[in-house]
């Protein structure tokens, strides 16, 4: 691996690396010289990314093939970072999955991992990484919501609110760490064209018929460029942003059942059980 004295960040740690927008994020970063740690659950995807990097950019990455979700991983993938002596300069949480139902009929074990995975692994990286950032002047955390974590969720309840933590928390982890020179953003992006909706049974929803999707790229692109501009908040595409003014105007009474619709699949009941059988944990 050849040294970079001029990235600000030479170290970066994607997760969620394996596809869609983390997978977008390690090309980009990768194009900015940065070194590359990437972590996902699956280890032959991440391979295969791990592959076209070296390819296109001429970077070779560390690659940890672990479910974040699992009790421990985070110290375990931290402490083999630690022995390899690759201390993550920036940090990018990416890793996480939805499910879509309501949330009393779907299976409670998976929505427990949904937690762990989203926010929990989140929350224990951005604490670990960012003190050791905090002692060394210098860093940054870019966490990934979701133009969601502003609005109540039925049919999506868990995931909405895991992307309400997400949003709240990275906010004031900004502000509790931008003395000590660690850079701090949450991506809050719309919907985006990621394997992420086949995980979460969304394939035929209201939602992703109805809407215009962003590819995973601009959603890096645009989430990394206000990240270099010292942004807290960085929602991607105008569309968005107005997404999030509006639903902190329009009271929840309202938007709820508006949500739960464009979350009711257009598929009949036995034909969205059989394709929940089929679903895997894909990173978004």
């Amino acid at each position: 691996m050849t040294s970079n004295d001029a990235t600000p960040w030479p170290i970066a740690l994607v997760t969620g690396a394996s596809s869609g927008i983390g997978e977008a994020f390690a090309h980009l970063l990768a194009q900015e010289g940065h070194h590359l740690v990437l972590v996902a659950h699956n280890s032959e995807d991440l391979d295969r990314v791990a592959a076209k990097i070296a390819g296109e950019h001429k970077m070779q990455s560390h690659t940890f093939g672990m479910d974040l979700s699992r009790p421990g991983a985070v110290n375990r993938l931290l402490e083999d970072l630690y022995q390899q002596d690759l201390r993550p300069d920036l940090l990018v949480n990416n890793a996480g999955f939805g499910l879509m139902g309501e949330a009393v009929e779907l299976n409670a074990d998976e929505q427990v991992d949904m937690i762990n995975l989203n926010v929990t692994a989140l929350t224990e990286l951005s604490l670990r990484c960012g003190k050791a950032m905090a002692r060394r002047g210098r860093g940054g955390i870019i966490n990934i919501s979701s133009v969601a974590g502003t609005l109540p969720g039925p049919n999506m309840a868990v995931y909405y609110a895991t992307k309400a933590y997400i949003l709240s928390f990275t906010e004031a982890l900004a502000a509790e760490l931008r003395p000590s020179g660690v850079q701090v953003t949450v991506v809050a992006p719309g919907v985006t064209r990621t394997a992420f909706h086949q995980r979460a049974g969304m394939e035929r929803s209201r939602l992703l018929k109805w809407s215009a999707a962003m590819l995973p790229e601009t959603v890096a692109r645009l989430g990394y460029q206000g990240f270099c501009r010292g942004r807290t908040v960085v929602a991607t595409g105008v569309f968005n942003k107005l997404s999030m003014v509006c639903t902190r105007l329009i009271p929840n009474a309202i938007l709820s059942p508006m949500i739960s619709r464009l979350h009711t699949s257009v598929q009949s009941p036995e034909q969205f059980a059989q394709a929940s059988t089929m679903r895997e944990k894909t990173d978004q």
